[in-house]
């Protein structure tokens, strides 16, 4: 086939194969749906070990892996939603395959992985969208234009704030969940690197942080409650890059239970940005009264169709997420302090679940102070906790 046909039958409705139907696969058929009815994709195939989802869609074919999906209906797009750990060999199998690729984030388990992904990326010519779906807010554009029109004063910091709450269930919901290895694979599941990782990769586009050359030092300061995980549940990040503002960030899954919507921010020397960018809500604050401004957002999936057919830029090209990766390393590079101080188990069995006490009030401080929980003063923080990793240059 020529680059010519690829390109025309890509311009008919796109043949996407799924690699992964229950869990967040849910999401993608829902939307897969969504864009069937518009007459823009077809899904032609679901593969799962686990057996067919109870509502799978009538007509759409089960495989009991992605060999036999792309053997059988030879899909121009897959959408990778399987385990963190699986990731990379089924990105490489769909590439070798001639298919371009939609792939759940954390994007890969190690900068190991990654590098050997994004060079079968550019040898197939094909292209991957990574599931950073926050990356397609509208609010992005806005904050730039605020902070370009000195709206906040001097721009002075970047902050996240994370402050979740996860049971039993949710850590017991898979093998691979709340773990860092699993037979012989590295994982690296963990606050900052699946359930709140959408606050990294926010920080740094914010930061306009894309290529890995840019970056100086990573400094974490890791724990767990979830005395039973390996994985990190409370964490903070530093990461400072040449040219670029400082990104402080702190997130929990030991919170109250209140769930609010994380935010990222831009602090200035008058006023701030808060962007709490699950529902696209940026609060402009000048130092006087504050203004809620709502954004829509573009589809990750659209605009990976878009790209395939139109040469529109990806919002969350594989190659843009290096800088997310050397996060995820430095958190892989020292494991995580155990927390039993200040913390209540609260609930019993599949419910059960910790809670650091105040730490909505210290993951706030530790990522405004811009030096973490011990540097901020919470009682339960330790200077063990801490580590700084640097790219090999």
């Amino acid at each position: 086939m020529t680059d010519d046909d690829h390109h025309d039958r890509l311009k008919q409705p796109v043949r996407i194969g799924l690699a992964g139907g229950s869990g967040f696969g849910r999401v993608h058929r829902a939307n897969l749906a969504r864009l069937g009815e518009q007459g823009r994709t077809r899904l032609v195939g679901v593969a799962d070990p686990a057996g067919p989802p109870d509502d799978l869609e009538p007509g759409v074919g089960h495989f009991a892996s992605l060999t036999d999906l792309l053997a059988a209906e030879h899909p121009d797009v897959v959408i990778i939603a399987t385990p963190i750990h699986t990731h990379a060999v089924l990105a490489e199998e769909a590439f070798r395959a001639g298919a371009h690729v939609y792939l759940e984030k954390p994007p890969v388990a190690s900068m190991a992985e990654y590098d050997r992904l994004v060079a079968a990326a550019a040898e197939s010519g094909l292209s991957c969208q990574v599931g950073f779906q926050a990356l397609g807010s509208h609010a992005l554009a806005r904050i730039a234009e605020l902070v370009a029109d000195g709206a906040i004063g001097e721009p002075r910091l970047i902050t996240g704030l994370g402050v979740w709450s996860r049971d039993r269930a949710y850590f017991n919901r898979s093998p691979w969940s709340g773990r860092r290895r699993l037979d012989g694979h590295q994982v690296s599941d963990g606050v900052a690197t699946n359930a709140l990782a959408h606050s990294i990769a926010q920080a740094l586009r914010i930061a306009d942080v894309r290529s890995l050359d840019q970056i100086t030092a990573v400094r974490t300061e890791l724990y767990k409650a979830n005395l039973d995980n390996e994985s990190d549940d409370t964490t903070w990040i530093r990461v400072d890059a040449e040219d670029a503002l400082p990104i402080s960030v702190a997130l929990t899954l030991c919170g109250p239970g209140n769930d609010q919507p994380p935010t990222v921010s831009v602090i200035g020397s008058q006023g701030r940005l808060d962007l709490q960018y699950t529902i696209d809500v940026l609060t402009v604050d000048r130092g006087g009264r504050p203004e809620r401004l709502e954004f829509g957002r573009d589809d990750l999936t659209e605009n990976l169709l878009d790209h395939c057919t139109e040469q529109t830029p990806l919002i969350s090209p594989l190659t843009g997420h290096a800088p997310y990766m050397a996060v995820l390393e430095a958190i892989q590079a020292g494991d995580p302090l155990p927390l039993t101080d200040d913390v209540d188990v609260q609930e019993t069995g599949d419910a059960a679940h910790p809670v650091i006490k105040n730490v909505e009030h210290w993951a706030r401080r530790a990522a405004e102070h811009g030096e973490g929980f011990y540097a901020a003063g919470a009682p339960w923080a330790d200077p063990v906790a801490r580590s700084t990793w640097y790219p090999h240059r």
